[in-house]
């Protein structure tokens, strides 16, 4: 499947792993957190939005794996992937706090592209446009942008453009796309 370091596994998510998986959702969740409300109400409102989160996978990706990330036996993350006919799409990926910048998504990544590049499959994936930490890792492993809108920019990571001069006519042509972009009013790069 996805060939990850000695000390990482993966494995499919279970009904054992829900509390761990409502920790790690609302670990992710500061926005919330600290909200000028009662902290039972601010509870009820992550649930709620981990609720519409996972409805919205489940809707939109029904074949998607559900895998949990465990480093020497202990779960750190979770990872949902949707395998298509030509893509490997990072539906989403979550490590707990105490295990970040260890490498661990990282090596998520690796696996996929590994896996994608064996396939003959690109991998692409959504990212916030305020999550510098997790842009920044795409972008230093390899994923060009292809299109943004007022939240997210769609990446992709592609086998043959990991190297040379296609990876800069890659990031070239996502250059033009933003010029054009702010041209056209569809891009702020003032906020």
């Amino acid at each position: 499947m996805y060939k990850l370091p000695a000390a990482l596994a993966l494995r499919k998510v279970n009904d054992d792993d829900q509390a761990f998986l409502d920790a790690l959702y609302a670990s992710r969740r500061e926005d919330l957190r600290h909200m000028p409300m009662d902290a039972a109400f601010i509870a009820q409102m992550i649930k709620m939005q981990q609720h519409v989160q996972m409805e919205g996978i489940r809707l939109n990706y029904p074949e998607a794996l559900h895998l949990m990330i465990e480093d020497d036996g202990q779960p750190v993350g979770r990872v949902i992937i949707d395998t298509g006919s030509n893509d490997v799409r990072l539906v989403d990926i979550a490590i707990i706090p105490a295990a970040h910048r260890q490498g661990i998504a990282r090596a998520m990544l690796q696996a996929l592209q590994a896996h994608a590049a064996n396939h003959g499959k690109s991998v692409s994936l959504a990212v916030e446009q305020t999550n510098f930490a997790a842009r920044g890792l795409y972008l230093q492993t390899g994923f060009v942008a292809l299109s943004t809108d007022e939240l997210f920019e769609q990446m992709q990571w592609r086998a043959h453009a990991s190297t040379g001069s296609e990876v800069l006519a890659d990031v070239v042509s996502a250059t033009t796309l933003a010029s054009n972009m702010k041209k056209q009013g569809q891009l702020d790069v003032s906020a």
